[in-house]
């Protein structure tokens, strides 16, 4: 039985953070039609005004045989077509980005009836957001996301929650760059049975769409590095495992790996969700879809949180991963829950957090910056272990 949580321990990595593998192009399949039918019939109310004036009672007060010269003053009610200068704006609105077409149809639609007898003109935005135009974020805005800190995971395995493990999460960035890893070891009986280390670094940028991974590295003690490189400029990816023949894969604007994935949601916001992404690893690259199961106050051993729930689902049915964003806390993760077609459970959940706000960075007496905020307004979340505990800690 023993040996059984030891090769559990062991596969943990390999299922906890391989899990989070499933990945891809961000495809948004907004519902713009119902917002459609108030718009025009709002438009159709404040358009009609103009022509009632008075041309209509002119035409009926004049039946008088002596009046049939002034039927002339016909041609004036061509005023009313004056209003359809509005439709210039109109116009101007509906070529703006794809996120506020989709956002606001309403607005583009109300200046003017000319639009009414195609409605369809409002729909144009979806197709730009095909797969080929990679993975539809929303702008995004790095401000908000905590400047650097660290999470540590206490690892479970099973329904029973049978500890297995620990994994020590960590990231820094300056808006313009980041740097991130997470290393997983054994720890209890698991890690007298058998010592496993396992570390993932994702590198990369900090652009309009998020984050986009440069190089992400696995490293296994007693093993060769495997490495991901992306050159977005070319639009691939390559892996690269040990003597191996490298492999390539098609990449995209908002592509993640499996590690810069956690922090993507919290920077660009789940607005575009439910939606599909590729996220690559070191071994594949696998769609899966992501969606919003919806807010949720979850207990942990740092205490209660509110948080943002999603789920991560493979394409292929293999893994289903809930992932927990903490919404007081920059949206970090601070729950992953992995769950395999054979009915196999991992769970990682915080044991202390520790973050520096986003801010300013603070500068030394030169006038150089070095990173973060000053020390002393660092937020930090731990577990209370009692006295002893650990002594019957598994």
């Amino acid at each position: 039985m023993i040996d059984r949580y030891g090769l559990a321990a062991l596969g943990i990595s390999l299922v906890a953070h391989v899990a989070l593998l499933g990945g891809a192009e961000l495809s948004v399949s907004p519902t713009v039609e119902p917002e459609l039918p108030e718009p025009f019939m709002q438009a159709r109310l404040i358009v009609p005004p103009p022509p009632p004036v008075v041309p209509p009672v002119a035409l009926a007060e004049a039946p008088a045989p002596s009046v049939p010269p002034p039927v002339a003053p016909k041609p004036e009610p061509r005023p009313a077509p004056k209003p359809a200068s509005r439709p210039a704006p109109a116009t101007r609105v509906q070529s703006e980005s794809v996120q506020v077409a989709l956002a606001a149809p309403a607005v583009e639609a109300a200046p003017t009836r000319a639009d009414l007898p195609t409605p369809a003109e409002l729909v144009p935005p979806v197709p730009q957001l095909d797969p080929l135009a990679g993975a539809a974020f929303d702008v995004a805005d790095a401000d908000g996301w905590p400047r650097e800190g660290r999470i540590v995971y206490r690892v479970m395995m099973g329904d029973k929650g049978f500890e297995v493990g620990q994994a020590t999460h960590q990231w820094s960035h300056d808006t313009r760059r980041y740097d991130m890893r997470v290393e997983l070891k054994t720890t209890g009986v698991a890690a007298l049975m058998r010592s496993f280390h396992y570390t993932q670094r994702s590198e990369g940028e900090v652009g309009d769409r998020g984050l986009r991974p440069l190089r992400f590295t696995v490293e296994q003690r007693g093993r060769a590095s495997e490495v991901v490189d992306f050159d977005w400029a070319v639009g691939q990816a390559t892996i690269r495992r040990g003597n191996r023949e490298p492999r390539t894969a098609r990449i995209l604007p908002g592509d993640q790996d499996v590690l810069s994935l956690w922090h993507q949601v919290g920077i660009v916001g789940a607005g575009g969700l439910p939606a599909t992404l590729t996220v690559l690893t070191n071994k594949s690259a696998k769609p899966a879809l992501l969606e919003v199961v919806g807010p949720e106050g979850l207990r942990l051993p740092i205490g209660r949180l509110d948080t943002l729930r999603l789920r991560a689902q493979a394409e292929d049915g293999s893994l289903t991963i809930d992932i927990w964003l903490a919404s007081r806390y920059g949206m970090l993760p601070v729950r992953i829950r992995i769950a395999d077609d054979e009915g196999e459970v991992l769970d990682q959940q915080a044991i202390q957090l520790r973050l520096t706000p986003a801010g300013e960075p603070t500068k030394n007496a030169e006038g150089d910056e070095v990173g973060g905020v000053a020390l002393t307004e660092q937020i930090e979340l731990k577990e209370e272990v009692e006295p002893m505990a650990d002594l019957y800690r598994n």
